[in-house]
Parts: C-alpha cells; sequence; structure tokens
C-alpha cells in the first residue's frame, strides 16, 4: 500500500516554506513518529513526522525545494513485515545498551512533554518516550480536536441563528469532510510545534513504547537506558462497557468518533458526562438525532446540580432525547445496518435505534508499565503519590491521569512542571480545588471548587450569589442569554467554588481561579474593578450579590 506523507499546515500566516533537510532517504525503513524532513518558515524550524510504519520509496521534493501545506513531499510503502532495525527519532538508536540521564519521563502528552521540556531548561539530560504521537490524548484525541468540532459546530448555529442579527443568509450546504480536514490540520500543526519544541530544548524523543523493570532501567524493544529520575505519565484510555454487542460494527469510543469522516442520521450515547455531552450537542448542532442513556439520576452527575440541569433542558429544548436512571442491558445489530440498544428505565425496557453507539463512561488509567508496577503502591487503580508527586519508590514520580487528582491536560502539565521543580529541590504542591475545569457544551461551563450541595453539606452559614446572563450587556448584544455565574463563599469570605455557565463561561471561571489562587476573598472580587461591557461583569454582580450589593438584580 503507497500513502502519501503531505505538508502539515505551517502556520495562520504564512503557508510556504523551504525544506532544508531529509532525515531519511529512498528505500528506507521508518517507524511511525520518526522524523522525515525539515521545513523552514520564516525564522521557525518545523518537522514532519512519519503516520506509518513503512518504506521511503519516492522523495518527490528534494532539499532545498519550497512546498506548501498539502502538497505531497514523499511516498511511504507500507509493509506487514517490521525489520529487526528502525529509525528511532532524535535520537541514536541502542540495543542492548544502557545510555544514561537524568530524567526519563515515559508518556509524551500534556504531563510528559511539559515536564520532558522544564527539566531541559534546567539543565536536564532528558529522554522522552511516546509510542503514538505527542500531545496525547489530549491533543490528538480529546480537547483540541474536538473543541476544533465544537467552534464549527457553533458557528454553523450562529448562522442558523442569522435572522436574529438582521442578516439573511442561506446555508446550503454542510461539508463534514471538511470539518474533520480542518480538524487533522490544527492537530497536526500543533503536534508539529511540539516536535519542534522537543527538539529545539535538547529533548532526546523515543518514539516508543517503554516498560520500566524492578531496577528502574527504561526498556524499549531491545533496548535499554537509565535514569536518575523517573517521570510516568502514561495517561489513560476510554473505559469498555461490559455488555452485549459493545463489539459490534456501529458501537464506536472517544477515538472512533473523531475519525468518522461522515455523519450519522442518529446516534445514541451512552454515559451523559462530560465527553458525551459535549459530543451530544456537537453531533445534536451537525443535525444528528441524539439520545443520551445515563445511569446517575442526572446529567453531568459530578457538577452542581443548578448548572446540570441548566444543562439538561438546553439539551431537551435542542431535540436531544435524555434518559437518566437508566441502565444499558445489551446492544444488537439490526438488519438494515443500524443498531437497537436496549436499557431499562423505571423497571421497563426500552429500546432506542441508532445508526452509530457513542461508548462515553470514563477512562482507564494506562498503569501497566512493567515490572515497576508490582512495587509501586496503588490507591485504588490509580498509582499513589505524595502531595509532591512522588511515588513510594525514590526517584520515581507521576503525574497526569495515572494518578487520578483531575483527569484534566492542564492539571497533567501543572503536575509536570511541579514534579520537576521538585526533582531540583523544590517543594511544590498544587491546591486541586482552586484549579478551574471547563465543560464544552452548548451553552459552556467553567467552574472550580465545591458544588453548591457540597459546599452547605460541609461548612456552616454558606452564602451564594447569583447572576444571570439574561441582565448582562454584552450578553445581550451577542444574543447570547442562557445561564448564570454563581459564587459560593464561606462564612469568612473563602471563596469555596465558582459555577458559571453560559458564553465564555471557561474564560470567565478563569479569571475567578485566577485570582482565588492569588489568594483573593470574596470581598477582594467584589471592590475588584471590571471593564464594561463585558460577560466578567456577571462575577461582579454574583460577588456582590453575596453581600446583598448587587446593582442590576432586584
Amino acid at each position: 500500500m503507497e500513502l502519501e506523507v503531505k505538508v502539515p499546515v505551517l502556520s495562520d500566516s504564512m503557508n510556504e516554506g523551504k525544506i532544508t533537510k531529509w532525515h531519511v532517504s529512498e528505500g528506507q525503513f521508518v517507524k511511525k513518529g520518526t522524523s522525515l524532513c525539515d521545513i523552514a518558515v520564516g525564522k521557525m524550524n518545523y518537522e514532519v513526522y512519519s503516520e506509518y510504519d513503512g518504506v521511503i520509496s519516492k522523495i518527490i521534493f528534494p532539499a532545498g525545494s519550497t512546498v506548501k501545506s498539502g502538497d505531497v513531499i514523499s511516498i511511504i510503502s507500507k509493509s506487514e513485515e517490521v525489520p529487526q532495525k528502525s529509525i528511532s527519532d532524535n535520537a541514536d538508536t541502542f540495543y542492548n545498551e544502557v545510555k544514561d540521564y537524568d530524567l526519563a519521563v515515559i508518556g509524551g502528552g500534556p504531563g510528559g512533554y511539559v515536564a520532558a521540556i522544564k527539566a531541559a531548561k534546567k539543565g536536564a539530560k532528558v529522554a522522552l518516550f511516546e509510542k503514538d504521537k505527542v500531545g496525547g490524548t489530549c491533543l490528538n484525541r480529546g480537547c483540541i480536536p474536538t473543541k476544533a468540532y465544537a467552534r464549527v459546530a457553533e458557528v454553523y448555529d450562529i448562522i442558523k441563528r442569522a435572522d436574529e442579527f438582521g442578516l439573511s443568509v442561506d446555508v446550503k450546504s454542510f461539508d463534514y469532510k471538511k470539518v474533520v480536514e480542518r480538524k487533522d490540520n490544527i492537530v497536526n500543526e500543533l503536534v508539529s510545534g511540539i516536535n519542534t519544541l522537543l527538539k529545539a530544548n535538547g529533548v532526546d524523543l523515543y518514539s516508543e513504547e517503554a516498560k520500566i523493570d524492578k531496577d528502574k532501567n527504561i526498556l524499549f524493544g531491545e533496548n535499554k537506558i537509565k535514569a536518575k529520575n523517573i517521570i510516568i505519565a502514561t495517561g489513560s484510555e476510554p473505559a469498555e462497557l461490559p455488555i452485549e454487542g459493545v463489539k459490534s460494527k456501529n458501537v464506536i469510543n472517544s477515538n472512533d468518533i473523531l475519525e468518522i469522516t461522515s455523519l450519522p442520521d442518529s446516534m445514541c450515547v451512552i454515559g451523559g458526562g462530560v465527553i458525551g455531552m459535549e459530543f451530544a450537542f456537537i453531533m445534536n448542532q451537525f443535525g444528528v438525532e441524539v439520545s443520551v442513556v445515563e445511569m446517575m439520576p442526572r446529567l453531568l452527575p459530578q457538577l452542581d446540580k443548578e448548572v446540570s440541569n441548566l444543562i439538561k433542558s438546553e439539551a431537551q429544548k435542542r431535540g436531544i432525547k435524555i434518559y437518566t436512571s437508566s441502565k444499558v442491558e445489551k446492544i444488537l445489530e439490526e438488519e438494515n445496518g443500524g443498531s437497537v440498544v436496549t436499557i431499562i428505565k423505571d423497571g421497563a425496557t426500552k429500546c432506542i435505534y441508532a445508526d452509530k453507539v457513542f461508548i462515553s463512561i470514563g477512562r482507564k488509567l494506562n498503569t501497566d508499565i512493567g515490572p515497576i508496577s508490582e512495587l509501586l503502591e496503588f490507591d485504588g487503580k490509580a498509582i499513589k503519590v505524595d502531595e509532591y508527586l512522588r511515588t513510594n519508590i525514590d526517584n520515581v514520580y507521576a503525574i497526569g491521569d495515572v494518578t487520578n487528582k483531575m483527569m484534566l491536560a492542564h492539571v497533567a502539565s501543572a503536575q509536570g512542571e511541579a514534579a520537576v521543580d521538585n526533582i531540583f529541590g523544590g517543594n511544590v504542591a498544587l491546591d486541586y480545588m482552586r484549579i478551574p475545569a471547563a465543560v464544552f457544551t452548548e451553552p459552556e461551563i467553567g467552574y472550580f471548587g465545591y458544588t453548591e450541595e457540597e459546599a452547605k453539606s460541609k461548612f456552616k452559614n454558606v452564602k451564594v450569589g447569583k447572576f444571570y446572563f439574561a441582565a448582562n450587556g454584552r450578553a445581550k448584544t451577542y444574543g447570547e442569554t442562557k445561564g448564570f455565574a454563581k459564587i459560593i463563599s464561606s462564612e469568612d469570605g473563602d471563596v469555596l467554588g465558582a459555577w458559571v455557565v453560559g458564553s465564555d463561561a471557561s474564560e470567565i471561571a478563569q479569571i475567578i481561579s485566577t485570582s482565588c489562587q492569588s489568594g483573593a476573598k470574596a470581598d477582594d472580587l467584589k471592590k475588584a474593578i471590571y471593564t464594561h461591557p463585558t460577560r466578567s461583569e456577571t462575577i461582579m454582580e454574583a460577588v456582590k450579590d453575596i453581600f446583598k450589593e448587587s446593582i442590576h438584580k432586584v
């Protein structure tokens, strides 16, 4: 099979560059993730990486050629046979040989690659192992591609509402293949950027799956290295649902859904958590008939109840069918090509027909990292770490999803930086209760800390202030008046939680979180002066409402 290697999107402002160097030659076998060539774009250098295992059968543009995004620059002949030796990326290949590093990072996701670069900037000799693409789940199969789809859905939604703004727009077609291509270009550009950063900082990147033995050797293939310190950042993968029919052809997970190139007419989403609800809204906005099945009594069960209820209401207004307190029994393939999902709700059996069944019931931690697993302490299914990210084994740290602290990309990055600081003698601990999070439903959600229910059960005399987007000037001008901002305060003014649901909620919640991470209390937020007209004024009014001082609330 012959596969094309194309120039990725190079930058927002420049779509042309010059191939300065080929790292491979015709007839050479390469592994997935191998650096093929360098492309200079202005003062920046981008690397093009192989997405396949195979042989370079043809180089179309030699070094010195000017190329544009989308140009086919080489052909790889994919082969089932893998030779004993292959090219390692950004590092020599070692066979039964030990090479010493200051730090080895296992996993190149948002925690791992950030830790590797930070350590390299501190002067450490760093090896980074990633069996797939750098950026991990977040960049390649999670945060970024999902938000690329969410943005298209948002724009499409606005266009369909053009009459509200006095515009006459006729949307004649919806090209989903172009939506997928746009997503892929964004991801490839960001992956290329990370690879460039790793190379610029002198990190040795091994495009290999690595394991750790009981003597703390890093093993990959027939090779091994030694490192003074190790950071485990192996992340997680989609969990499976143990029911009949889960392996049938129409069943997809959060990895698969990003690879489909045509939209189904209908989709049943199993799991009404964050990922499930984000895709439920995206697919609904794309015109897919969506049903959501959730085992718990409400959607987004970990979030504030009032926020969850608003999202359910908005979903139903859009025509998304919601089945809470429902258990999936089995998934059966139909002769016409679709599937039937059988659920139990209120003791009765119900069947839901769908062309695709999207399973989104959480994540499985990737903690199988070799013989060292037998020596590590676990907290449930997570690798146990102390507040400084140290495991029970000297000089071995763990960060990201495998710690099960907060399974978020920015938390993994923060943990990665903290772990490196601690390796270099620091005592950095994270305050997880003040770290913000976001859910990109429609409207979106931004929050941190306790829910109102949790706060009232844990603290006395809790105060709650709230302000609705419907009374915010900027929200009205944008035609985005759904939602509210809610601030939860203790009796002495500590901000226990903040919940924003509405347009730009993720950005608004960040403002409160940043202030509170720096020690601000409710009274400090009340005294701050906010720009007018902005959606952030909902914070100002919500905080003032705690003190019964809101100007624009009756």
